[in-house]
């Protein structure tokens, strides 16, 4: 990543890109390879700490505070100077539009007010670097934007910003460059401009019926001038779509069967990028095995401690309750 960049991470869910911001914020530690940020060893967590900024994917934090007082608890931790941790706190409700909300209770904060103070959170200490993980996921259009213009913001103050996103068109706004992330590797990685490029001068060619794999077959046979892709729908990326297109309003308008289908000509997009390469849609959601190795890795952190909590023993131990010691 370059400094003041706004930097971000486009894949499906399970994609991996939370435990490389996981890695990365010095949460986990990677199982192998080398990783530095902003020159240090994510092992010095401690030191690290103080120059980063995370906004989790969850909100973590009491639903009884108010806004100010979470903020203002944040800057404690992080040794903001308590001279100026008020204004500091203030400004920061400012630029994230909660400046009127700050004495609310964190309870009321509607879902993208949620999203807002998550961010204000990570930026309170005046980090060099912004880790945003999903920011905008399950709000509406309206909220999605005010966050986008909080992350804009970030980058005008020289703040570099790693976002973690699977909305295309969230990543083509926002990033300067954007890294295609696909069961934990980078397919690509480049401007928005320099990925799309990577399909040629072509067009997409979207019909709207349900593709299966005897017509996929089919067409890539009869359309020697496209791809044809099934994921997510039926599409087929061309170079010459004037060619295409005579052949396919034959196929699905003219024939009753397919009952006039609908063909729209688009410009490629991320999203277009992705399936080139993967073979896979953005918005897969992946199902986790019983042998994934997070899974484990949750099942067993997670279990001793809650054995420990309802007085129960670890069925895996050699019988003795474990004790669990405060952070």
């Amino acid at each position: 990543m370059e400094r003041g960049e706004i930097f971000g991470l486009l894949g499906p869910n399970g994609a991996g890109k939370t435990t490389l911001i996981s890695i990365l914020t010095s949460q986990i530690r990677g199982q192998h390879g080398e990783v530095a940020v902003l020159t240090e060893d994510p092992k010095n967590g401690a030191r690290l700490r103080r120059r980063i900024g995370l906004a989790a994917h969850d909100l973590r934090l009491s639903d009884y505070l108010t806004g100010f007082e979470a903020l203002k608890l944040h800057g404690r931790l992080y040794g903001v100077n308590s001279k100026n941790l008020e204004d500091r706190v203030n400004e920061v409700l400012r630029t994230v539009g909660l400046y009127e909300k700050r004495n609310g209770l964190v309870r009321t904060y509607s879902e993208g007010m949620r999203r807002r103070l998550n961010i204000a959170l990570a930026i309170v200490h005046d980090p060099e670097i912004v880790f945003l993980d999903e920011p905008t996921i399950g709000l509406d259009p309206y909220g999605r934007r005010q966050v986008w213009r909080i992350v804009w913001d970030l980058k005008t103050k020289g703040k570099t910003v790693l976002l973690t996103t699977h909305y295309m068109e969230e990543a083509e706004f926002l990033c300067d460059r954007i890294a295609l992330v696909d069961r934990g590797t980078i397919a690509a990685i480049g401007t928005p401009t320099e990925l799309k490029a990577r399909l040629g001068p072509g067009k997409i060619i979207e019909i709207g019926v349900e593709c299966t794999p005897a017509l996929a077959e089919d067409l890539s046979q009869s359309l020697p001038d496209g791809r044809v892709h099934s994921q997510g729908g039926l599409s087929i990326s061309t170079e010459n779509p004037e060619a295409v297109l005579p052949r396919l309003l034959k196929r699905f308008v003219s024939d009753p069967g397919y009952g006039g289908a609908r063909i729209v000509v688009r410009e490629p997009s991320l999203e277009d990028v992705f399936l080139e390469l993967t073979g896979r849609s953005l918005q897969e959601h992946p199902r986790i095995s019983e042998d994934d190795p997070q899974k484990e890795h949750n099942r067993r952190f997670w279990r001793p401690l809650a054995n420990h909590f309802h007085g129960k023993t670890d069925p895996n131990s050699t019988g003795e309750p474990r004790t669990v010691a405060s952070p």
